[in-house]
């Protein structure tokens, strides 16, 4: 679930009265993530700023992720205000305080929202739903991005289906610190095997090339240059905390 705690179906009678505060809206939420789940139609706006890597999940798939933090429950890119400090803000984390459901069986899905979102009030906001119950208008676009996301991740899951069928992620352990810096490691993280990809088979080639598989790995494999802005980032973090007056007793 990563970032939800509380999540309900969202209920037009239960919450007939909740409103969002849109001028709430902040990062809070994700201040303690080192990855961020991505979809493939996200992979040209984020490859610009963060290094998109693989992470496996339980039941042995694996899921796209920009990697923002370098070691566990830290986020470099939320400031001490709770805002996105910079780039492209990733879908999964634009969905929240909503997300769909899906059951496995019917495949029917459902919207949920995580009331422990400190954006969520009945007293101020944007409604949620009209007086007659009917969803406002705030929600319906709510729902409609929900529900494109639900479709883009459906098609990231076949494409790292390829890769995991073609067996071409490694494991791997990345090393940040240059001389003289604290060594930090990153692991538990996936990375396209260029040497495997060039020893396919010709017939597999260009099968990657026109379902634009090929285009993805390329550009998964380009964004790893971005790991050293994490210790830029790092490094900026480390020097304001260093600067900060300390508390006086």
């Amino acid at each position: 679930m990563l970032i939800y705690d509380r999540v309900v179906p969202l209920n037009r009678h239960t919450h007939r009265r909740l409103r969002l505060r849109s001028a709430q809206h902040n990062a809070r939420f994700a201040a303690e993530l080192n990855s961020v789940p991505l979809t493939t139609v996200e992979f040209p706006h984020a490859a610009s700023e963060y290094a998109i890597v693989f992470a496996r999940l339980e039941n042995g798939d694996f899921l796209p992720a920009v990697v923002v933090g370098l070691r566990n429950q830290q986020n470099l890119y939320v400031d001490e205000n709770a805002r996105w400090k910079r780039g492209y803000v990733p879908a999964f984390l634009r969905q929240y305080p909503f997300m769909l459901a899906e059951d496995r069986d019917s495949g029917t899905v459902t919207v949920c929202v995580d009331m422990a979102y400190d954006g969520l009030s009945e007293e101020e906001g944007d409604a949620l739903f009209q007086e007659n119950g009917d969803d406002s208008e705030n929600l319906g676009r709510a729902m409609t991005f929900l529900q494109d996301l639900h479709g883009e991740f459906k098609r990231t899951a076949a494409f790292t289906a390829k890769l995991k069928e073609l067996n071409l992620l490694d494991q791997q352990v990345i090393r940040f610190g240059g001389e003289g810096e604290p060594q930090r490691e990153l692991g538990g993280v996936y990375v396209v095997s260029e040497e495997r990809l060039l020893q396919l088979d010709d017939a597999v080639l260009p099968e990657l090339l026109r379902s634009g598989a090929m285009g993805l790995i390329y550009t998964h494999l380009v964004s790893m240059r971005n790991l050293d802005r994490l210790s830029e980032l790092a490094q900026q973090d480390a020097a304001k905390s260093a600067a900060a007056p300390s508390a006086v007793n």
